[in-house]
């Protein structure tokens, strides 16, 4: 077979209808094909040489790298479409195949066969379009739709079918939909029926059973569904017209019908394409604009009403299109008489969708609400204005002198996100937000913080604002500062606990001298007594000295006890902090106890990440850890190897760290009022003085935690410490 010649593959490659190029591995063009001219306008000498990616849509330029950085390393990948610019019909979808063929000694590159898939792109955006409003139509329809197939058994139902007739779906789906006509509609309905299979669509009135067994009188629209040439069954639309059926004609009442299907929206909305023309519009638009939609449909917005290009409106339209978020605005028209409308303008694949609301009363309300404010801004205590979104629209000075926020830094903020902060109480936020919610009055009072982080107390008194039609428009919030009112309650609090903990500390001191500290000095003083009336060197005084030195042994232990209580009571206002990393210290705790551990083949498990760190003091941290890892040891199980488990979590006001065993365990309704008490022990066939759990929970409230217990006889003890949120990192 002899070679072809090289006009052939050129001729080849000049009419084909994808594009043959060749990049280097920074996307520079190595080659290009003649083909080009024809999808893109290019010549092939003006691309090459020149970087592939400079070609390509921004918001695509992401994925056309990440194909290129792919490819390295495989054979083949096939890019998502993106947007080519063309040079003369603007960005063009285009979808391309890039083999690796760096290897090759001829090519040294990555092939790229790319083709325009701009049509296919655009008809789906079209299809997703009209598929959208379909959906939309179909399960927010007013009215009861359902769908048959071709045996007239019931294949899908909007909720409505339930709100208006009471049956569940589960109740009719593959149901005929005989079972729920009235037998004098049978003939009638299946004839109804088999026209629309013959194609005819049809407005039917016909009295159907609803779940009660009541008679109900329906206007339905009877439609036939067709793919492809071929019926493949019948929707329906259907209208309660039980009631009125004696007041309204058949035709007024088949037109209610197709109208409401077309448009269920009562409010005004219309969409525009890429292009600005109208593609969709609602009865509520047109009736509005006093147009027919076929009179509008495919024209230029601009052209159709010049004069919105001098308003707001256009500039916000133009603002959406170029950043694709959301734009609110209201704006006043004094054409035929003062109007204000508030418009929605929302983005959407392939152009906006715009929806809007008369607010002439509410605008009127809100210039009158403008009067109030002034009168509200000479006032002391803080006044806020807030729309019915809870944003704020206005404050007044008081507010500004409160917060420290200027105003226009808080406006179109919402007041709970912007002062409330970590120690601000959360059950009082929910019912602040329940309150909104269920648009009622209310009074709280919650924890802010200034702009500078300084917390302040306030009273806030909320009341909602409706217009005479009982629409929310605004919230009016008033904010009373009562901090030094919040530092006297909490000061006598304080006072308070701190007289009932010197009672409690008076309590065990008092029982420390009447039993631990008087038995070993009555003992001393009678041995000593004892003393004088036996002869020295005898082993009777020997005797006598060896129990004389254990009491004063005793009471040496009962003096140290009481130095290590009252040092830890001293420290409470002036204890060092530091920043701790927990699972540091808990592997400190362990270190020096890896050899008991080992030879009771106990098993110790950590949960804790080593990021978790917060400010306390190191020693009393060390020293409670080292206490409850010593009890579980102490107090281990004969019939089972020892398990510790020693984890730390995050909650909502700090870390939780939790000491769990499988050791003796306690019966806590026995020991729960007595654990924590000095020289209480409750496994008295185990060494221990009964004072390690005091001092754990002594020094545990001293860095500001708490101390909780759960314990079963025979299964083990758990114990969990409550880390304060403010002593966190």
């Amino acid at each position: 077979m002899g070679h072809l010649h090289s006009d052939f593959y050129k001729h080849l490659l000049l009419n084909s209808t994808d594009l043959l190029s060749v990049i280097d591995e920074t996307g520079v063009y190595k080659y290009v094909g003649d083909s080009v001219t024809a999808i893109l306008g290019y010549t092939a000498s003006e691309m090459v040489g020149k970087n592939a990616l400079s070609y390509i849509h921004p918001d695509d330029l992401d994925k056309a790298v990440s194909v290129l950085q792919k490819v390295v390393s495989t054979d083949k990948i096939v890019s998502p479409p993106y947007r080519f610019m063309s040079k003369y019909n603007g960005w063009r979808w285009i979808e391309s195949t890039v083999t690796n063929l760096l290897h090759d000694e001829l090519i040294q590159g990555f092939v790229t066969n790319s083709k325009d898939i701009t049509e296919t792109i655009s008809q789906r955006e079209e299809k997703d379009l009209h598929q959208a409003y379909y959906i939309s139509l179909y399960e927010a329809h007013p009215d009861v739709v359902f769908m048959l197939d071709i045996a007239g058994n019931f294949t899908s139902v909007n909720k409505q079918f339930k709100n208006k007739l009471g049956y569940q779906e589960d109740a009719v789906l593959k149901e005929h939909f005989l079972k729920l006509v009235h037998p004098d509609d049978f003939n009638y309905s299946l004839i109804a029926f088999k026209k629309t299979l013959e194609g005819e669509s049809q407005d039917i009135l016909l009295k159907v059973l609803d779940v009660a067994g009541k008679v109900r009188v329906m206007s339905i629209a009877v439609l036939p569904v067709s793919v492809g040439g071929t019926i493949i069954g019948v929707q329906g639309i259907a209208k309660d017209v039980t009631v009125d059926i004696e007041h309204q004609h058949l035709i007024k009442a088949h037109s209610e019908q197709l109208r409401k299907i077309l448009n269920s929206v009562t409010e005004p909305f219309f969409a525009l394409d890429a292009n600005w023309c109208y593609t969709f519009a609602n009865q509520a638009y047109c009736n509005h604009i006093n147009k027919e939609a076929k009179e509008f449909i495919g024209l230029v917005i601009w052209e159709v009403f010049p004069g919105l290009m001098d308003k707001d409106f256009y500039l916000s339209c133009l603002q959406v299109e170029a950043t694709g978020k959301t734009e609110y605005l209201e704006e006043t028209y004094d054409t035929n008489g003062h109007l204000t409308l508030s418009y929605s303008i929302f983005p959407f694949d392939g152009g906006l969708a715009i929806h809007f609301i008369d607010t002439t009363a509410k605008s009127a309300l809100h210039r009158e609400m403008e009067k109030l404010s002034f009168v509200a801004s000479k006032t002391i205590n803080g006044v806020v204005i807030m729309d019915p979104q809870g944003r704020i629209e206005w404050v007044n000075d008081g507010f500004t002198r409160l917060s420290g926020y200027l105003k226009e830094e808080v406006i179109g903020k919402v007041p709970s996100q912007l002062l409330q902060g970590y120690q601000s109480d959360t059950e009082t936020e929910n019912y602040i937000r329940q309150k909104y919610k269920e648009q009622e009055h209310f009074t709280a009072e919650i924890l802010n913080y200034r702009k500078t982080g300084e917390p302040y107390w306030v009273n806030i008194d909320v009341t909602p604002i409706k217009d005479a039609t009982g629409e929310l428009v605004n919230y009016i919030a008033l904010q009373t500062d009562i901090t030094e009112k919040k530092k006297a309650d909490a000061e006598q609090l304080k006072l308070a606990d701190d007289l009932y903990k010197q009672n409690l500390n008076l309590q065990q001191f008092t029982y420390m001298v009447s039993h631990n500290l008087r038995a070993p000095v009555a003992n001393a003083l009678g041995l000593s007594r004892l003393a004088r009336k036996v002869q020295l060197g005898t082993g009777q005084f020997d005797n006598i000295m060896d129990k004389l030195e254990m009491s004063i042994t005793q009471l040496d232990n009962v003096i140290k006890d009481i130095n290590s209580i009252l040092s830890i009571k001293d420290a409470d206002r002036t204890l060092p902090r530091e920043n701790v990393n927990l699972l540091n210290i808990v592997e400190e705790v362990l270190s020096p106890f890896q050899d008991e551990l080992s030879i009771n083949n106990a098993k110790v498990t950590l949960a804790i990440d080593c990021s978790y760190t917060m400010l306390s003091n190191k020693a009393y941290l060390y020293s409670i850890v080292q206490n409850l890892v010593s009890n579980a040891i102490k107090y281990r199980s004969p019939e089972r190897l020892l398990q510790v488990e020693i984890s730390v979590s995050r909650d909502a006001r700090g870390y939780v760290l939790s000491v769990s065993d499988n050791g003796l365990g306690m019966d806590m309704e026995l020991v729960q009022n007595q654990l924590f008490k000095l020289y209480k022990r409750f496994h008295p066939n185990t060494h221990g003085k009964g004072i390690g759990l005091f001092l754990v929970k002594t020094q545990v409230e001293t860095i500001g935690g708490k101390i909780l217990v759960k314990s079963e006889p025979g299964a083990g003890t758990t114990f969990t410490l409550l880390l304060g949120n403010k002593h966190v990192q």
